[in-house]
Formats: C-alpha cells, structure tokens, sequence
C-alpha cells in the first residue's frame, strides 16, 4: 500500500513540475526550432538550386536589382545595377542571413527544449534566438522591404516583386520574437519563479 502512495506522489511531482510556463517555454522553443528550419530550407534551396526561378533568390535578385519589370517611364533607372559582381555579392549576403539566422535559431531552439524546467536558465538561452531572429529581420524586412521594397522599387515591379513572401516571413520572425518574450516576461513573474528563488 505504502509503494502505491509513493508512485502516486511521484507522478503528482512528475505533473506539477510540467507548470503552464514550463510547458509554454517548451512550446516556445518548438516555435524557435520550426523557424530555425524554414530558413535553414531557403538558404539549402538558394544554395542547391541557385538558377531556378521557384526554387531560389538568383533570378529574383538579379531582376530586383537591375529593374527589370520596372516601367521605363518611373524615373528610378539611376537606382537600378547591372553589375553582376554587385548581384553576386547581394545573392551570397542573403544566403550568408538566411543560413546564420537557421543556426543561430537552431541552437536557441535546441538550448531553449533542454533548459525549459527553469525560468532564468531558458532566458539565457533565448540570447540565440534574439540574435537569429534579428539577423532574419535584417534580411527580410531592411533587404526586401526595405531597400529591395523601395529603393529599387520593386513594388512598381510587375515580374520580380516579392513583397508578400518578404512581409510574410517578417511577421513570422516577428511573432516568434514576441512569442519568446512574452512567455520569458511571464515565466519571471509566474509564482513558479518565486519559488524557485526562494528554494535556492
């Protein structure tokens, strides 16, 4: 009778060591590890596949970059390059922030899973995923929107205009940066982290 009581409390401490904030920085953390491998997919793509148009960014960039499907009468022509070292180095850029903003989440998502029983040490981890969330900001929202979007006009572009795939993959770095700070915000100010210091 003893031993049954003793696995019935063992699994009652199993149960309430998975609180809802444990389980939110897990679900957090799954989050950050969906997001690492999408960009990981894209940069593999561009990397594989670089001439394909639906399956890379060298077509796209190439087109973005020199304006072509911009309307000769725009008066943007002098923003436009043709130079294929500068469309060279622009493609290899954003291959280089897709592929670091992957691992940098990678790692933040995997630290992020092995560290979910306590507060502080997941919130250390989450420095990975801050900084690969960043870098994918950088890609996406200043490369595309931003100087792709409209210092080369791309939004006049009727071939290469690739605003809504870029604001897309923005919100979803977004909402996972949000989604991380939000649940660190809480796991800090949930009763499990005051515990937790004072049975330290």
């Amino acid at each position: 009778m003893s031993k049954e009581a003793d696995r019935i409390k063992q699994d009652e401490r199993a149960v309430a060591g998975w609180s809802v904030w444990r389980i939110a920085r897990l679900a957090a953390s799954l989050f950050v590890l969906m997001t690492a491998a999408y960009y990981l997919v894209v940069a593999f793509d561009n990397i594989t596949n670089p001439v394909n148009p639906n399956a890379s960014n060298w077509p796209f960039v190439q087109g973005v970059l020199s304006g072509d499907g911009v309307p000769a009468d725009s008066g943007f022509q002098w923003r436009f390059i043709d130079a294929t070292w500068f469309q060279v180095l622009s493609y290899i850029g954003i291959i280089a922030g897709e592929t670091i903003t992957g691992i940098l989440l990678l790692i933040g998502g995997i630290l992020g899973i092995r560290r979910t029983s306590a507060c502080p040490r997941w919130g250390r981890a989450q420095k990975w995923t801050f900084a690969g969330g960043t870098t994918g900001l950088l890609v996406f929202f200043f490369g595309f929107i931003t100087v792709g979007g409209n210092w080369f006009i791309m939004y006049l572009n009727s071939k290469w205009n690739g605003l809504e795939p870029a604001f897309q993959n923005s919100v979803m770095t977004a909402l996972m940066m949000i989604f991380v700070t939000g649940v660190l915000i809480g796991g800090h100010l949930a009763p499990e982290h005051k515990d937790h210091q004072g049975s330290s």
